[in-house]
């Protein structure tokens, strides 16, 4: 089986997790070792995680810029594993001017994309902050033009967008928009209420309030971020149930010493048998970047199958995506990907 060349974009807490992801389950789980814990699908369309390849890395933090990858993934985040590359982090795009007075390391499009081309990357992961819409676009035309997939883990509207059609064409894959990670605020709001459904229990209201430490979780208070993950998440969630239901779900506040942890507030209000009052108030405290890692490197090799794009794509965007193009409930898509992959 053939590698999967992986060019990251944004090595900040989810990248480097991925990183050591892929280094971490890429030396334990070709062979069914007991280190292959926690990793969700062992093979996805014929591929395990020793088959994927970060063969290039980009970010525009001058701290990060110039150094070895294998520094910058175990000083990022928590460190999980030591990480073996040879790969190091090279300058990416600042097109939004949204970078906290920081003055980002940075290279034109044109230099950009002769990087990436020169990668000979397969996939390019978007994993920049939200908000930074132009950026991604950019990155988006940059990969098509190299001739690599695009999986954007960012709320901007790139699936959703005429750049679908445009991949498809070269039979590539556009994945996106908005990350659905494996065990986060999003997925287990959503498989609640569908649990609430199959049961019989009449949801009235919901709502989930996120609050995490990370730079993304940072980046979302500005009002604009807020409000349309907000949208996105709130409309993931409703869609579960086969009636309308208040619902309201979105980061509320950044705190610092979170760092990559994350505690969502849930409190869902449903009616039982004669009208019972059914109420839960619960918290779920996880990490970010480890929430994201399992969907990452399953959307990874699911958009390398050799089945036929038309229909692979709609699949990885329902399982990994808040925003797909064409929506689908969480089991469903859950049980259409694992036919579908593995």
């Amino acid at each position: 089986m053939a590698d999967i060349r992986v060019a990251v974009i944004g090595v900040g807490n989810v990248g480097a997790t991925f990183v050591q992801g892929v280094q971490y389950y890429g030396n334990s789980s070709s062979n069914n070792s007991k280190n292959a814990v926690g990793l969700w699908h062992q093979k996805v369309a014929g591929f395990h995680p020793s088959n994927v390849k970060i063969v290039a890395a980009f970010d525009v933090n001058p701290a990060k810029v110039g150094r070895p990858l294998a520094e910058v993934a175990t000083s990022s985040t928590k460190k999980y594993c030591e990480v073996s590359s040879k790969v190091s982090v090279d300058a990416g795009l600042a097109l939004d001017n949204a970078y906290d007075g920081q003055k980002p390391a940075t290279t034109s499009p044109p230099d950009f994309a002769r990087a990436l081309e020169d990668s000979r990357a397969d996939i390019v992961l978007n994993l920049i902050s939200s908000g930074m819409d132009k950026s991604s676009a950019e990155y988006a035309r940059a990969a098509l033009k190299a001739g690599a997939s695009f999986v954007n883990a960012t709320p901007a509207k790139l699936a959703n967008s005429p750049l679908a059609a445009k991949f498809a064409q070269k039979k590539l894959v556009l994945a996106g928009d908005d990350l659905l990670s494996q065990f986060g605020g999003t997925a287990f709001h959503k498989g609640m209420i569908d649990f609430m459904v199959e049961r019989g229990v009449h949801v009235s209201k919901s709502y989930q309030l996120d609050v995490g430490g990370s730079e993304e979780t940072k980046r979302t208070m500005d009002e604009r971020i807020k409000m349309l993950k907000r949208g996105m998440k709130t409309g993931a969630i409703g869609m579960e149930a086969p009636y309308e239901f208040e619902s309201v779900a979105g980061t509320t506040e950044y705190t610092d010493f979170l760092g990559d942890s994350r505690n969502s507030y849930y409190w869902m209000s449903s009616e039982g048998f004669l009208g019972s009052k059914i109420i839960m108030d619960l918290t779920l405290r996880t990490s970010d970047g480890a929430n994201a890692g399992n969907v990452l490197i399953d959307v990874v090799r699911a958009s390398m199958a050799k089945i036929p794009v038309a229909k692979k794509v709609p699949a990885i965007n329902a399982y990994g995506f808040k925003n797909p193009p064409k929506k689908a409930k969480v089991r469903k898509a859950y049980a259409d990907f694992v036919e579908m992959f593995t």
